[in-house]
């Protein structure tokens, strides 16, 4: 697949097991319909030498690429000095430098016995498709389940989640609540371990419910014998029986599998969740100045027709960022550009403070709006 047009350029590049390069296709077929986008439309995918990928230079895209032949070697070069991002796929860890003697070696990789979803993933971040930031928040009851929450927060951070646990996750001298909702309004999952008396907290309860009221996908680890509740916002589950315990408070490295699996399938769900809000909530914005949304830009960024100018918006799913701000100003667009986002629960006084400051250094490059006001601000841009 390979059109001109497509708005992602994604590549299997060299020689791909069929069994594994087949799983990764119908990994990215279905992600990628979950993001509201259609494989060989929106997102073309080429498999193949890397003489064969061109994709256009005002376009996201990336490549996994398995042993590549040493005759390609400069055609892999060029593809990085061009910046596309470039994932290296290996048969064995032990082996990788022989399979990559050139500049794909000096990259971080995969190996091919990883499972299809984390090679799919991997691939989607790296274009840009979904966030690199992994960001989990984990919600439990101390009294109940301290060890099983500290062997999830462990495999995630294995997986390279970043991941908020409250013990871990907050600084000594640092405000426990402000910083607690800053981390949960910018996390894509919460997982909750649904003991007996977690809804008994109202810390735990205000978790999940803020969890849901920022459209964060919700996986239910549920304890023997407790009946779930608010099904309706639940995005997921993983239902536990006593063999799934080993002395009753650790889990088995079974269920934690299963855990790590739901997250990795339920982050994209949640990112075209939110998007698809976030870019809803800037509609009807618009709508009040006669403004609106004309077309696309790379990362998933957008165009705003607004009183006879165009202006560039890119969403911002979390908690918007300095990076966030610079990203956003390096595509080739008349400045300034917009970073939108949803402003619910962002409470946090040093992270405002941060970003007033920005605000005011980078007013002709890049401004940071809430989507819910884009309307009022884009009336008088300048």
């Amino acid at each position: 697949m390979d059109d001109r047009n497509a708005r992602y350029f994604l590549a299997l590049l060299g020689d791909f097991p069929s069994d594994v390069a087949d799983a990764i296709k119908a990994q990215l077929r279905d992600r990628i319909a979950e993001l509201g986008l259609e494989l060989g439309k929106d997102v073309t995918l080429f498999e193949g030498s890397p003489r064969g990928f061109n994709p256009r230079a005002d376009r996201c895209c990336a490549a996994l690429c398995a042993a590549i032949d040493t005759s390609d070697e400069a055609v892999i070069e060029r593809l990085i000095h061009k910046r596309v991002p470039m994932i290296p796929v290996g048969s064995c860890q032990d082996n990788f430098s022989t399979e990559f003697p050139g500049k794909l070696g000096l990259l971080n990789g995969l190996l091919l016995s990883e499972s299809p979803s984390i090679l799919a993933l991997s691939l989607l971040e790296a274009a840009a498709l979904i966030p690199r930031q992994r960001r989990v928040f984990l919600s439990y009851r101390r009294k109940e389940s301290t060890d099983a929450a500290l062997q999830v927060y462990a495999a995630l951070c294995a997986r390279q989640y970043d991941v908020f646990l409250d013990t871990h996750g907050i600084l000594p001298g640092e405000h426990f609540q402000e910083v607690l909702w800053q981390r949960l309004c910018d996390s894509d999952v919460l997982i909750y371990l649904d003991t007996p008396e977690y809804f008994e907290s109202r810390w735990t309860e205000a978790e999940f419910h803020r969890a849901s009221l920022r459209d964060l996908a919700i996986l239910r680890v549920g304890w023997p014998s407790v009946t779930a509740t608010n099904t309706a916002v639940i995005t997921g589950e993983v239902q536990l029986s006593e063999t799934n315990f080993i002395d009753n408070r650790h889990l088995t490295q079974d269920v934690l599998a299963s855990i790590l699996d739901k997250v990795e399938l339920l982050r994209t769900k949640s990112v075209a969740l939110r998007y698809s809000k976030l870019i809803g909530t800037l509609a009807k914005s618009l709508e009040g100045g006669d403004g609106k949304i004309v077309g696309y830009s790379s990362r998933r960024g957008l165009m705003v027709a607004m009183n006879g100018k165009s202006i560039a918006v890119y969403p911002e799913l979390g908690v918007p960022t300095s990076q966030t701000l610079y990203e956003a100003t390096l595509e080739d667009h008349v400045p300034p550009v917009a970073v939108i986002y949803n402003d619910i629960g962002i409470q946090d006084r040093k992270w405002r403070a941060q970003m007033d400051w920005l605000s005011e250094k980078l007013d002709r490059h890049v401004r940071l709006v809430k989507a819910n006001e884009a309307g009022f601000q884009f009336i008088d841009w300048l």
